[in-house]
Parts: structure tokens; sequence; C-alpha cells
């Protein structure tokens, strides 16, 4: 995880850059910044789930195996007003904290999007700094849960998503 806080910390730093008028570039790395936090956040803790420590860099493929657009998915299902009826079986309806980790996943990822590919788009210091803020209490949010059956359930649906209803 130390990954996920330094991202977090230089997600912060770049925000906050260039007290008088921010660069683009910095505001737009910041939000990049935040999202890679998160990912790696809940990608290193999936790959800790799902693979044993050895042999070694087992866990490094199946944090590589990750797919963005799938866990985005898994986190619409948790944001979702009716949770897949997997998720509720083994885990019952998603807390707070939970819906907060996934809400913050798919609107971090949205925005880097935006930051990393739309140059028409002018970003302002005051809306790169709640991103920042949003992706550090998704972190927070993540250690009230962490370790729990809704965590791990979750977890585990970041790997299989595409294939989680299948009966």
């Amino acid at each position: 995880m130390p990954l996920a806080w330094d991202l977090l910390e230089q997600a912060a730093f770049l925000a906050g850059r260039e007290s008088a008028r921010p660069k683009q570039a910095s505001l737009r790395r910041a939000i990049s910044a935040a999202y890679y936090a998160l990912f790696h956040l809940l990608a290193s803790e999936a790959a800790c789930l799902a693979a044993p420590a050895n042999p070694p860099n087992l866990r490094a493929q199946v944090q590589r195996a990750l797919a963005h657009a799938d866990m985005k998915d898994s986190c619409a299902a948790i944001t979702n007003a009716k949770p897949s009826a997997v998720f509720v079986q083994l885990a019952g309806v998603p807390s707070h904290h939970l819906v907060r980790v996934a809400t913050a996943f798919i609107q971090l990822q949205e925005a880097r999007h935006k930051a990393d590919y739309d140059v028409s788009i002018t970003f302002q210091r005051t809306e790169v700094k709640l991103l920042v803020r949003q992706c550090g209490l998704a972190f927070t949010a993540w250690h009230a849960v962490r370790g729990t059956d809704e965590a791990n359930v979750f977890l585990a649906s970041l790997l299989s998503h595409k294939r989680w209803n299948r009966g």
C-alpha cells in the first residue's frame, strides 16, 4: 500500500502547487495521481486477497490483471440502488463506507479521463482539491471496512465482475 499513499500525497502536493496561478499540468496530474492512488489501494488489496505471497511476483501479476473498466463496473454495481444478488447473498447490503469507496472510484476515474484526454477543459484548483479530498475520504472509508466480509466480496468482484452473476 505504500504506493497508494505516496500517490495520494503527490496528488495533494500537485493540487497546491503554484499558489498564485496553478498550471493546468499540475492540476491535471493531481487528478490522475488521486485516481491512481485509489486504484492501487484497491488493486493491491485485491491481489493480497486473491494470491499468496509465494511464489514471488504472483501478487504483482494478479494486480496487473485488474482492468480499470471492470473495476468501474464493479463499483457501479455497489453504488446501484439495487446491488447484485450475489453481493447481497454473500455480504449483505453494502455499507455507506463501501459505497463511498465505490463512488469515489467512479468519479475519480471519470475525472482522470477528462484530465488526461480532454484538453478543452480548464480545471480549477478548488475542484481538484475536492477530488483529492474525496480520494482521502475513500481511503478512510476503506480502512473502516477493510477485512470485513463486504470488503472481501467487493475485492473479489473487482477481479471477476464480468462473470460475477453466473449461476
